[in-house]
């Protein structure tokens, strides 16, 4: 038995090769993509873990605003759950690179790097189990000079190069305490584990606040005094789990709890560490001050008593007089000084009793930019893969219905002859099970097997283009749960619609199966209805017309096959579109200016304005000075405070001119006055922030934490803007920010001009040189480098918009064949009684080829409106933090999908003319009964 129906299953198969191949595909695509999507997520948290566990990257990091010391870094080893723990030094500086000034992390070359071996590309072996965040040396060597450096080798402009030389302009406060050497030679260039987000390496209060570079240099180019800046630490066991998952948190939140709890006794003994050698000076420096003026007293006392004795052996001396009147101004002198040094005493033991311990922070990798970044974008990858794969999956269930469904009418005698000998519902379907499991199974390992590699490893790719994280070796990785998930449901659904089809044809009587299903009776259409429309109508446009609304079921499977894919299609192009609309709507539309030049905190009045003189004699124009501070902003809601750029200008009208203050909806102007606090969308909608809401301002320190107490403000507008997050405020308003925070300068020094200068390479090298030579000069900004930025963060999104394109039009494909090669195969008598009525080759392919052109159309109007909704909600999805997608999928992009689904139908449209000339005339002579 079992060999008769393994013959059975092997002859439906080859008697009906197209339709199996055709599931094959189907599934394989559907389970493929499904499969590939949700392991792409994963496969990007896999490679981030095993470069993290590779270099050893910190778990925990701790700051301090005292520092810490070798005593600090050995309590903090002590405490339970830390595994090591590595101190470290650094500090920020704008630096000039060739011909680039940039924000640059300089950090202490860890003791352990020159001795570490780089296994493969992820991995450095050490014997120093403290050295952690460990360095991969791309290319040189390690610098031992104090002043050499390694550098980043994975940012998108590539310099500085290997010996090059790099000049320190100025920093934060902390410079001149912390680094010694101010300029270094480039030996070699490194990839850290600690930085894999190449757009933005961190934040800072220098230049755009953005750190553009990192480098490392040893402990001899910084200050023997120095104090270390921060502490780096594992935890025990939390290795052993993915970075990112839950398993991880919840180890090292463990131990982040154990440490703030314990926050106080180190900020204490870290207190004492400082203010122990302090309190030791001053107590050497009283006791000097004592010893010196007990001998100054005793020598004055002998001088007085010496001048006593002069005095009674010769009264009335002029001289003794003169002498006594000079030992009173001496003593007068000693005694103020003494007061003097004794008031400095004092104040400085008042100081030193006033110290408080230093604040500690805490922080996890979710803390860190790069890190935070990185787990953000692979869980958007998890958001994609479950909308994407749903359409696929939908689509590819209504072809299986539509497949098995016409096998079992094809097969229907046969089924009603087995019904009549006695045999099950069960015993019956096992045939089409059998089919539909063999080619489900089929293409579900194809498809997993093949997409699952291919689509990982593109996603991939893409990122590394704003991510330094080596991805892994082919093969990749296949995650059991995915696979078997998408496989499951692949082969699931195609057994679940076999089983509806074979059940709905076994609920009529034997006698009436073992008959073909009679046609189905004609009835009046809508159009008949119209009158002059349809007595205009020709005969074959007539019979098309009813053969459509005839076969309702068709209609529908076809119509929702094409305009599912038709909507995938869209969304991909649609995507494209909003990723290339933020360069475009932002530069130009909103941001007229070009140029932006800044000078730092120590610029004059005259600094200013020979910045205002270079603009004007290299052509620039509409000059507006404006004040810029990285700020942190919170709303309404519970959510975090947001990152924001606050930007005041001297006058508010001018900032009118280089930026247009509009609604994204409508274009509605918003007005911008002295009073005047607009918000842009992206941060009003992450922060819950309407038209009338307060907004609280905090201050950032160097970390990018907010301090201060805040102040509140209300929202007058909700603006346009696509790159980055901004909130910008009248010089009025500013005042009254700045009045309730006393950190807040109310009177500002607007050390920014925006300008607009003539463009090109030439023009922006003349002014950038010119700009150079102003004291003081913080950065030189101009648009098209932003632009190129930009682009380069936002292509990596681009490949997987390609790779949803294509997939999407694959689809549409398969379906189309599929859909068609059933139609045909359902009206085999008709077109070979049309043959006999003697219509010719061109009426026969037009008859029957003008329903799938018309479905065609249908169904792409559809797919168009199902795609502008889905593309919205995908849009939303997929946004990194910095920027905002354009919201309007252009009408190319429109035409595009309308067309390519057009073009598919037309290739299946000439594959299919063959068959329709291999239908005999014969098959119409056939009795129905």
């Amino acid at each position: 038995m079992h060999g008769a129906f393994a013959k059975i299953v092997r002859r439906s198969i080859r008697g009906s090769l197209g339709r199996f191949l055709a599931i094959i595909g189907i599934v394989a695509l559907g389970c493929g993509f499904f499969a590939g999507l949700q392991m792409s997520g994963p496969d990007m948290r896999a490679s981030a873990d095993r470069y993290y566990d590779g270099t050893h990257l910190w778990d925990i990091r701790l700051l301090s605003t005292l520092g810490f010391s070798d005593d600090d870094v050995q309590r903090v080893r002590d405490i339970e759950g830390i595994a090591d723990a590595m101190p470290s030094i650094s500090t920020d500086a704008m630096m000039q690179m060739g011909d680039e000034q940039a924000a640059v992390r300089i950090a202490l070359l860890p003791d352990g790097a020159q001795d570490g071996e780089q296994a493969d590309e992820v991995t450095v072996a050490s014997d120093d189990d403290e050295y952690l965040n460990r360095l991969l040396l791309r290319d040189g060597r390690w610098p031992t000079a104090e002043d050499e450096c390694v550098v980043s080798a994975d940012t998108a402009a590539g310099e500085p190069r290997i010996g090059q030389t790099i000049r320190v302009l100025y920093g934060t406060d902390a410079l001149d305490g912390t680094l010694d050497s101010r300029e270094f030679t480039v030996v070699g260039t490194v990839s850290s584990s600690n930085y894999p987000y190449t757009v933005s390496f961190g934040s800072t209060t220098l230049g755009s606040g953005m750190i553009e570079q990192y480098l490392y240099a040893p402990r001899d180019a910084f200050a023997d005094d120095a104090a270390y800046t921060e502490i780096y630490a594992t935890v025990e066991g939390a290795s052993a789990h993915e970075s990112g998952s839950d398993d991880y948190e919840q180890a090292v939140t463990r131990v982040t709890d154990r440490i703030e709890r314990n926050a106080d006794d180190l900020a204490a003994a870290r207190l004492d560490d400082v203010k122990r050698p302090l309190q030791q000076e001053l107590d050497e420096r009283r006791a000097t001050y004592e010893t010196e003026r007990d001998a100054a007293m005793v020598q004055l006392e002998q001088t007085a008593q010496q001048l006593d004795a002069a005095a009674q052996s010769n009264p009335g001396s002029g001289q003794i007089a003169a002498a006594r009147a000079q030992l009173e101004q001496r003593q007068d002198q000693t005694e103020r000084e003494f007061a003097d040094a004794e008031a400095q005493l004092t104040d400085a033991q008042a100081e030193l009793d006033a110290m408080e311990p230093p604040e500690l922070y805490v922080l996890d990798r979710t803390q860190s930019e790069g890190a935070a970044s990185y787990q953000g974008d692979s869980e958007r990858m998890d958001s994609i893969a479950d909308v994407f794969p749903a359409m696929f999956f939908l689509v590819a269930a209504l072809v299986a219905l539509t497949t098995m469904t016409r096998m079992v009418e094809n097969e229907r005698i046969e089924i009603g002859t087995y019904k009549a000998l006695g045999y099950g519902t069960a015993t019956i379907a096992c045939k089409y099970l059998a089919y539909a499991a063999a080619a489900s199974v089929t293409g579900a390992v194809i498809g997993i097997a093949v997409l699952s590699q291919i689509l990982p490893y593109i996603v991939m790719q893409a990122y590394a283009i704003i991510y330094a994280v080596p991805a892994p070796p082919l093969p990749l990785p296949v995650q059991p749960g995915a696979a078997l998930l998408s496989g499951g449901l692949g082969v699931g659904v195609t057994l679940l619609c076999t089983w509806f089809a074979v059940v709905s044809s076994l609920r009529e009587t034997p006698s009436r199966l073992m008959l073909p299903r009679p046609p189905k009776a004609g009835k009046r259409i809508l159009l008949e209805r119209i009158g002059p429309l349809w007595r205009r109508m020709s005969f074959s446009w007539k019979v098309t017309c009813r053969n459509i609304f005839r076969y309702k079921r068709r209609f529908l499977m076809t119509i929702i096959g094409i305009s599912g894919c038709t909507a995938l299609m869209l969304v991909g192009f649609g995507l494209h579109d909003s990723i290339w609309d933020i360069i475009d709507n932002q530069f130009g539309t909103i941001q007229h200016y070009n140029t932006v030049v800044s000078l730092n905190a120590n610029a004059t009045d005259e600094d200013l304005e020979s910045v205002r003189r270079t603009l004007r004699e290299h052509d620039a124009t509409e000059l507006t000075r404006v004040d810029m501070q990285n700020m942190q902003v919170a709303g309404t809601d519970d959510a975090d405070p947001l990152s924001v750029q606050v930007i005041v200008p001297q006058e508010a009208s001018a900032l009118t001119d280089v930026i247009t203050f509009r609604e994204r909806v409508g274009h509605n102007p918003v007005a911008f006055d002295d009073d005047a606090v607009l918000v842009t969308e992206k941060a009003a909608a992450r922060l819950g922030l309407h038209v009338g809401d307060e907004l609280t301002l905090y201050r950032q320190d160097g970390m990018g934490n907010a301090t201060g107490g805040g102040a509140r403000v209300p929202v007058t507008g909700i603006v346009e803007n696509y790159v980055g997050n901004m909130v910008y405020v009248g010089p009025d308003a500013w005042r009254r920010v700045a009045a309730q925070d006393d950190g807040m300068d109310a009177e500002l020094a607007y050390r920014t001009t925006y300008a607009v200068a003539p463009d090109g390479l030439r023009a922006r090298d003349d002014l950038s040189a010119a700009l150079r030579e102003v004291p003081h000069l913080s950065t030189v900004g101009f648009s098209a480098i932003s632009i190129e930025t930009y682009s380069t963060m936002l292509s990596s999104i681009n490949l997987i918009v390609v790779v949803l394109i294509v997939s999407a039009a694959a689809l549409a494909f398969i379906v189309l064949y599929n859909l068609t090669n059933i139609n045909i195969g359902e009206r085999v008598r008709e077109i070979a009684t049309l043959k006999v009525l003697g219509f010719t080759r061109g009426e026969v392919n037009a008859y029957i080829f003008r329903e799938i052109a018309i479905l065609s159309l249908v169904g792409d109007l559809f797919g168009l409106a199902l795609g502008t909704w889905l593309e919205g909600f995908v849009i939303a999805t997929v946004e990194v933090d910095v920027v905002m997608f354009g919201r309007i999928i252009h009408p190319l992009s429109y035409l595009y999908a309308f067309l390519l689904t057009l073009v598919f139908s037309a290739v299946v449209v000439l594959a299919m003319r063959g068959r329709l000339d291999r239908v005999d005339m014969v098959e119409s002579l056939k009795s129905v009964d």
